[in-house]
């Protein structure tokens, strides 16, 4: 019973961040709507989306980096700083081939998609395009490459994490959840989609490594590339962009794990036969 209780307790987390976010936006929104008419407060909403996005992230990371330090973080902060230490310029090296290979085969599977369900994407595209994530700004890096690394990191690598392994759940069963949860946690078919392949391989980056540290820099390395990366290469012809992404994506996604099983086989072997 106290193991679904833990299991109970991993879900939490992204119930609690969900909370919060809603929350901010109706507050925020009632505000404009109360300041300035229903109409010109819901156009003044949508036009500074991005900066509520970085408070709303703000606010999430004080609750939920405060949960992580007294759950996770407070008893085990000397091994968390030590293991952290232990990245080396390789393991980075590694994690970032991991990120941009990524994003290739992110891009051959939303090509993909665009043939067969083409409605869902067009859907895809308008909410980045609302939500400001589409447009190069300020207030878009900071939202995507420092604070979502940081806060989804802590809550679902982080806290979510802490509470399968009090689960005991296996190895398997525990990268699979809170890569579900953090898939579910997008609130879109499409991107909770490769949300959920970025949530196994950040998964696994934690339990390797042992520091959540290894997974924020995959998140931030993936996010840059998205932010900055992106809108350069999509400038290119389409079919060339595409043939490149394929490239990168099926060629350097299987030597970056093999890599990384590499660099950390002291580390896997050691945590499979716990």
């Amino acid at each position: 019973m106290k193991k679904v209780g833990w299991y109970l307790m991993s879900v939490l987390p992204m119930i609690a961040m969900l909370a919060i976010q809603t929350i901010c936006a109706v507050v925020a929104s009632i505000i404009y709507m109360a300041r300035y008419g229903v109409e010109i407060g819901i156009q003044i909403y949508m036009e500074e989306i991005m900066q509520l996005m970085v408070i709303t992230q703000i606010i999430t990371l004080i609750f939920t980096g405060l949960w992580y330090f007294f759950v996770v973080l407070r008893k085990n902060i000397s091994s968390e700083l030590e293991e952290a230490k232990k990245l080396s310029w390789k393991s980075v090296l590694i994690i970032l081939c991991l990120a941009v290979s990524l994003q290739g085969l992110i891009h051959i599977c939303l090509t993909v998609w665009q043939y067969v369900a083409p409605a869902q994407i067009e859907a895809y595209n308008r909410m980045m395009e609302e939500s400001g994530i589409g447009t190069l700004t300020v207030f878009s890096v900071i939202a995507t490459v420092i604070m979502a690394p940081l806060g989804e990191e802590i809550v679902f690598r982080g806290i979510t994490v802490e509470y399968l392994q009090r689960a005991k759940a296996p190895i398997g069963v525990m990268i699979f959840v809170q890569a579900l949860l953090f898939g579910i946690m997008h609130l879109n078919l499409v991107q909770g989609t490769y949300a959920f392949f970025m949530g196994l391989i950040s998964g696994y980056l934690l339990l390797t490594y042992k520091t959540i540290v290894a997974p924020m820099l995959f998140h931030a390395f993936l996010n840059s590339y998205s932010t900055f990366g992106s809108s350069l290469l999509e400038k290119l012809d389409p079919t060339i962009y595409l043939v490149a992404c394929v490239i990168v994506g099926i060629l350097f996604f299987p030597f970056g794990i093999w890599m990384l099983k590499k660099d950390t086989k002291k580390d896997m072997s050691h945590l499979l036969a716990e």
